[in-house]
């Protein structure tokens, strides 16, 4: 074999289990190692070595399958795409997991590591610019846990692209994925029927569809680009209008009540989000893919509503052909 192999974390992620697939496809079975305690299916005929990022020895065991397999690179997709009520797992995996991994391919002398992350990470805030770039501060950690253990994982690769400049760090921060496939607390808000909405706010949205993900990430893989990269779709959609083409009924909330009774719901194990989640649907987000565009060479081929009408598609079948008779 010419060349070190590439290893992936995370595979039972909808991006992980796709981008797996394609890879194992592209160079071969033998060229792609995969590490999780999920087994890979076989007819991939990938390499797998079994691994517990929460476990206190994962660096250990990281390092030693980065050695036997001769890893070159590694795709390091094992996060939440929805918040988590045990959140301490969650932390050991996101935060303390990137930073095992991370120190383990620097010691294995691993070349390159693609990171997954999200364009949440900039914060929901109403001071945001119109379009957010990869060299706008981060907020500070003090955010959601499901954002503040990204947050971490983040701050840990750009700590370790310092410390080593042998090894080449690329961070992907997507846009919420949607379309076929995915089930996240972002769709499972366009599966009920009746949906609150804050009221006076209407912000603007990034769905960013999962062939567009896919196609980002193989691109970035391939060239190691270094830094963080937006990855978003070629244009965002009002709430209102996204909710308008759902077919479903927005009911306004006061912003006050929102926030705690989203926690009160969420407390009882039946909200999507805890409350701190309200500033997503309050303030925007949107992230500028000017840059991935202009240096990396991706335009994602679908929009933020093209994005959505493949979920209604997939998801709504009945609902997505009224919806498209009536705006004929």
């Amino acid at each position: 074999m010419s060349g070190g192999r590439l290893a992936i974390t995370g595979i039972g992620s909808f991006l992980g289990s796709r981008l797996l697939r394609r890879l194992a496809g592209e160079r071969g079975g033998d060229a792609v190692v995969a590490l999780d305690l999920q087994t890979p299916p076989p007819a991939l005929d990938v390499r797998y070595a079994r691994l517990d990022l929460t476990e206190p020895a994962s660096d250990q065991r990281l390092l030693e399958a980065f050695r036997e397999h001769q890893v070159d690179e590694v795709v390091h997709t094992a996060f939440f795409t929805s918040p988590r009520r045990d959140a301490t797992y969650a932390h050991e995996l996101e935060s303390i997991g990137t930073l095992n991994l991370l120190a383990a391919a620097a010691a294995a002398g691993v070349k390159h590591v693609t990171l997954r992350s999200f364009t949440a990470v900039y914060g929901a805030r109403g001071q945001n610019p119109s379009f957010l770039t990869e060299d706008r501060p981060l907020p500070p950690a003090h955010q959601p846990r499901w954002l503040r253990d990204k947050l971490e994982a983040e701050g840990h690769a750009a700590s370790f692209a310092k410390r080593y400049p042998g090894l080449g760090i690329t961070v992907l921060r997507f846009a919420p994925l949607f379309g076929p496939g995915v089930h996240t607390f972002y769709t499972r808000i366009f599966d009920h029927r009746v949906v609150p909405v804050l009221m006076g706010f209407d912000p603007l949205l990034q769905l960013l569809h999962p062939d567009d993900a896919l196609r980002a990430a193989e691109l970035a893989i391939a060239r190691r680009p270094r830094g963080a990269w937006n990855v978003v779709p070629s244009h965002p959609i009002p709430l209102a209008t996204a909710l308008h083409l759902s077919a479903k009924l927005p009911v306004p909330v006061p912003h006050p009540v929102a926030y705690s009774a989203a926690d009160a719901l969420w407390a009882i194990g039946v909200g999507e989000a805890p409350g701190a989640f309200v500033d997503f649907v309050r303030y925007p987000f949107v992230a500028d893919g000017e840059k991935t565009s202009r240096e990396l060479g991706f335009t994602a081929a679908y929009s933020s509503r093209g994005a959505l009408d493949a979920y209604l598609a997939y998801r709504h079948p009945r609902a997505s052909a009224r919806t498209a008779e009536a705006t004929a």
